[in-house]
């Protein structure tokens, strides 16, 4: 059973090089029936360059017809007496072309057509044992010729399609440019995708025109010229829609006029090297909290037990008091530790909550503290950890609200969401920290210990449900005369 070439196999694996450059990997041949392998040579690298970028189609004609003619002058030359030398030395032109076009064929016409040559002149010319001893040497060197050009022509298109292979499975993208005008010759698909393309429409582009900062190929390509390799470097690239994607690159010049830039996209490890970052900012914000806050929190509340254990009158009044307030601490902080846990964890799944329950729960917690509530009430869409909301908001007014702090709360309508204003009477927030009193780490009082974390996770919250929180004055353009959070939740 016949087994398919070697041929066969890599014509399935790559097509041949379209007009702009870009090759594409699929079978060509479904239609069932088997194709010729010397079809395939047509269709697949069949010859390392069209010379003068004329097509093998003229070539062919034109080859033929010179070999008929030549045959025919042949003939008509030696019946006529004439010296075989001169003519025989066009024999050289089929010998180099039909093993250049047709590698196995080509060697076949050309043995034919130095056997032909032979023959010929043994008829006219015999017993001219000089004539018939050049014609034997000019067989044999019309053989040599065909088969050094068929080997050649066998090595480079290996080399063409593995260069090809190279080129277009490779995980990075590669053009080749022309350094005088920068303009890319070829491309291969990945660079393509990179770019946003649906084929090889940046072909004859200037590669500039897809640099975020085009300046860079004048450091490049100074450079360039001069040494074979250019240095790899970080630059960003815009795709075909504007959006811009990180690029190392790396250059290497191949001739005078022409260089093959390497890009390899990293907008993926970029984007896993800032989760990996803000997975270690994490890490080292529940261990700064373990080992700094609530260790700091814990031995305030031995000691404060010890005082107790020895006291009595109003100084155990005061030191229970105290006990208390920093086992509080602890309490929310490990809240705050549970309920961020909870918003990394997965995707909200929202319900209808009346916010007076959970206003009123939270406000209870808080028994002393002048709270001004008036029970407006309203439905949102929230789940069960909206009361650690409140619970931040309304903690951190009293932190904030000075020695008596006062507290109040709105609840409005406003068409499709739900208006939530808790303000309190403090010292308020300067306008400097109002843009950044979000962030993980900021807080508004910077003698305060902890890493403001409350109100990172109230907005984290928000947003989940779908709404929005920010900060005002109480009394606009006058910072200390309070702070209010607005809130907006959507409604069922």
């Amino acid at each position: 059973m016949r087994q398919p070439s070697d041929d066969i196999i890599l014509h399935n694996l790559f097509t041949l090089p379209s007009a702009k450059g870009v090759y594409s990997i699929m079978n060509t041949h479904g239609s069932g029936k088997a194709p010729d392998s010397n079809d395939l040579y047509l269709d697949a690298f069949a010859v390392p360059e069209e010379p003068f970028r004329i097509s093998k189609k003229y070539w062919i004609s034109g080859l033929v017809l010179f070999t008929i003619l030549l045959l025919g002058v042949t003939v008509i030359l030696l019946m006529k007496g004439q010296s075989p030398n001169v003519i025989a030395r066009f024999y050289a032109i089929p010998a180099i072309l039909f093993p250049y076009f047709y590698r196995r064929r080509g060697v076949l016409v050309v043995y034919l057509l130095a056997m032909f040559l032979f023959a010929v002149i043994l008829v006219f010319r015999y017993p001219s044992a000089e004539d018939i001893i050049a014609a034997a040497v000019r067989a044999i060197l019309l053989i040599a010729i065909a088969l050094t050009v068929s080997y050649l022509t066998h090595y480079l298109i290996q080399e063409k399609r593995k260069y090809h292979a190279i080129f277009e499975n490779t995980e990075n993208g590669v053009i080749l440019l022309s350094i005088p005008d920068n303009r890319i010759l070829e491309m291969n698909h990945r660079f393509a995708l990179s770019l946003g393309l649906p084929g090889p429409g940046a072909t004859g582009q200037a590669i500039t025109d897809f640099l975020f900062e085009p300046g860079i190929l004048d450091n490049l390509f100074p450079v360039h010229q001069s040494q074979c390799t250019t240095q790899i470097r970080e630059l960003p690239m815009r795709r075909a829609d504007g959006s811009l994607w990180n690029a190392v690159i790396a250059a290497r010049k191949i001739s005078t006029d022409h260089a093959v830039i390497t890009f390899i996209d990293f907008t993926e490890r970029k984007r896993m090297e800032a989760q990996l970052h803000q997975l270690h900012e994490e890490a080292n914000l529940y261990l700064d909290i373990l080992t700094h806050d609530i260790n700091n929190i814990n031995t305030a509340s031995l000691n404060y037990g010890r005082l107790l254990a020895a006291s009595t009158g109003n100084v155990r009044a005061d030191l229970q008091e105290n006990l208390i307030r920093s086992l509080d601490k602890s309490d929310e902080i490990i809240r705050n530790i549970s309920a961020l846990r909870k918003i990394q964890e997965g995707q909200v799944k929202r319900i209808p909550l009346e916010v007076t329950a959970i206003i009123s729960r939270e406000t209870a917690a808080f028994p002393g503290t002048a709270i001004e509530y008036d029970g407006a009430g309203a439905t949102v869409l929230a789940d069960e950890m909206l009361s650690s909301v409140f619970a931040n908001l309304i903690g951190n007014a009293i932190k904030y609200g000075g020695a008596e702090p006062q507290v109040f709360i709105r609840v409005e309508d406003a068409g499709r969401e739900v208006l939530i204003t808790v303000g309190d009477h403090g010292k308020g927030i300067p306008d400097s920290l109002k843009p950044r009193i979000f962030d993980r780490f900021q807080r508004g009082d910077t003698t305060v210990s902890r890493k403001g974390l409350g109100l990172y996770i109230c907005k984290a919250l928000i947003e989940r449900y779908g709404g929005t929180i920010r900060v005002e004055d109480r009394v606009p353009g006058d910072v200390g005369k309070g702070a209010v959070f607005l809130i907006t939740l959507p409604k069922p």
